[in-house]
């Protein structure tokens, strides 16, 4: 037992209601791991942004994630003011098990509940990397949201608009269903990318990546050699690949090698522009959440969060 006063913030909706049952099972093994915690519970798109704003301003010293990578998501920004500042640079973040998404989970290899609660006794912290993105909100104008995970863009941004039709069905199979009926009509946008300001040729893409974590999509390892603590984003780009070619490519997408395909290619750098052709309309996700399009501007916040790891 640490001490710390700790809020645990549970999405009982993730993982198409699983997380309310998945919490009722953690609940009295999470006292004896840590003690005596209290609990909030998201109501509605965003809510958990505000309840760790508040949890931390009120002196919470840890916030634990009750839900899938959204929920995650929108947790990591409760820790950052609207400008990118840490509101409790002390204050640390742990993950618990749920929700259709749980491709960060892998990245930092706690693959089940158990894998939560054991990395809560030990107590083991690490300090890893934030990414940030401005970009044109869903209802107009301009808006920033940190991610811990991935944030992406073009197929990928399209999937994650339609993922909701499929839920039921839960990750892989849930972003597989997603994925083929958004490539239905799909046409390959050209957008321009500059890294830490060289202009890249513009081009056709499928996806581009940017990335903190590895695993995207149900768990695609879309960026193998993104680490949380480098100090800079992996960029992915999968570039003018044809259906054809990218169904040929889906399986090595899942073990990494896909970045030997002479369409895809890797990069790294700390900011990261990207703006798509006059007129067209180019979806973003943000870890897992579809929040808006571009143009917009990704950038690494070094060294941002406490994160409980195994």
């Amino acid at each position: 037992m640490d001490g710390k006063k700790t809020l645990a913030v549970i999405n009982e909706h993730a993982g198409g209601g699983a997380m309310a049952d998945v919490f009722r099972r953690l609940e009295h093994p999470l006292r004896d791991a840590i003690g005596d915690f209290d609990v909030a519970f998201t109501d509605k798109a965003g809510h958990a942004i505000d309840i760790v704003r508040k949890a931390l301003s009120e002196g919470y010293g840890r916030v634990l994630s009750g839900g899938g990578d959204g929920t995650l998501n929108e947790c990591v920004n409760g820790f950052f003011d609207e400008a990118g500042q840490a509101i409790a640079p002390e204050a640390e973040l742990a993950l618990l098990s749920g929700g259709t998404g749980g491709d960060f989970r892998k990245t930092v290899g706690l693959r089940s509940s158990e894998d939560a609660l054991a990395a809560l006794r030990a107590g083991r912290t690490q300090v890893v990397d934030v990414g940030r993105v401005t970009f044109e909100g869903t209802r107009g104008g301009r808006t920033a949201r940190c991610f811990i995970n991935i944030a992406s863009f073009g197929l990928s941004g399209l999937v994650d608009r339609n993922v909701g039709a499929f839920k039921q069905f839960g990750g892989k199979a849930a972003y597989f269903g997603a994925t083929l009926k958004s490539m239905w009509g799909w046409r390959n946008p050209r957008v321009t990318l500059t890294l830490d300001g060289e202009a890249l040729p513009p081009r056709p893409i499928v996806t581009v990546a940017i990335a903190n974590g590895r695993y995207f999509g149900g768990g695609m390892k879309v960026c193998p050699d993104a680490r949380l603590d480098s100090g800079s984003l992996e960029v992915g780009v999968l570039g003018d690949l044809s259906r054809v070619e990218l169904m040929l490519l889906s399986r090595s997408l899942y073990d990494g090698k896909h970045v030997y395909h002479p369409k895809v290619l890797m990069r790294r750098a700390n900011v990261i522009e990207a703006m798509s052709e006059a007129g067209v309309s180019v979806y973003l996700d943000i870890d897992g959440e579809a929040l808006g399009t571009l143009p917009a501007r990704f950038e690494v916040l070094p060294a941002a969060l406490k994160l409980v790891v195994p």
